[in-house]
């Protein structure tokens, strides 16, 4: 089977979360040291000197640019970040799921599980106990290439947490094949009850037949 992601995955991932925390420690550490400079100056100016203005808008200005950087940053890139990891995580580590089932197609739309950018694949199973064709969706990184799937091929896959880790195409083209076997199958079995209901309504007819004959040859015998 294909295998999507592998240990150079979780690797990198993991240097990236690293990194975009360290540059937040980073931009923190000088933010503090920056405010404490100034308040270090504050506090050693004299009563109701004129320079004490100097270290308020300072600090006043430091903090509105800190706060517009931290916001968009950690809220947006190092929390995708992070999500990005725990998914890649929970893929090595959590419980996996085995399906085969025929491929239909990809939907590309602007989807997202737990914060990770994904791509729709549609897969179409067979449910025995309502009889009818089902549709399974099923998600694949947008940053992996997509699998070489066409429309009805029989594919084996493993999911977890519905995302597709593992693939292989059992068959090109079963679909097709399976749904002309079970629309015969069908027929079949339409002209088999067919034949069933003819053969009753012969059955009752003969019976009928039979009832009649009696009664008629009763009705001589009392004359």
């Amino acid at each position: 089977m294909t295998t999507i992601y592998n240990d150079g995955d979780f690797n990198k991932i993991r240097t990236q979360k690293q990194r975009a925390f360290q540059v937040f420690l980073g931009v923190t550490a000088a933010y503090l040291a920056f405010c404490i400079g100034w308040l270090i100056y504050y506090v050693s100016l004299p009563y109701a000197d004129p320079m004490q203005t100097l270290p308020k808008v300072c600090v006043y200005v430091a903090s509105a640019l800190y706060v517009i950087f931290v916001f968009p940053f950690m809220g947006i890139k190092y929390h995708r970040i992070r999500r990005y990891y725990k998914m890649i995580y929970y893929l090595s580590e959590g419980l996996k799921n085995a399906e085969e089932n025929y491929f239909v197609g990809f939907e590309r739309k602007e989807l997202q599980k737990d914060y990770v950018d994904v791509i729709s694949c549609v897969f179409k199973t067979w449910n025995r106990k309502k009889s009818e064709w089902m549709e399974r969706e099923a998600y694949l990184d947008s940053e992996k290439p997509l699998p070489d799937f066409r429309k009805g091929d029989l594919v084996k896959y493993i999911v977890q947490s519905n995302f597709i880790v593992q693939y292989e195409i059992v068959e090109r083209g079963a679909l097709q094949e399976d749904e002309s076997s079970e629309e015969d199958g069908g027929e079949a079995a339409e002209e088999a009850a067919g034949k069933g209901a003819g053969e009753a309504v012969g059955a009752e007819n003969s019976a009928d037949g039979g009832g009649t004959a009696s009664e008629s040859e009763r009705t001589k015998n009392e004359r």
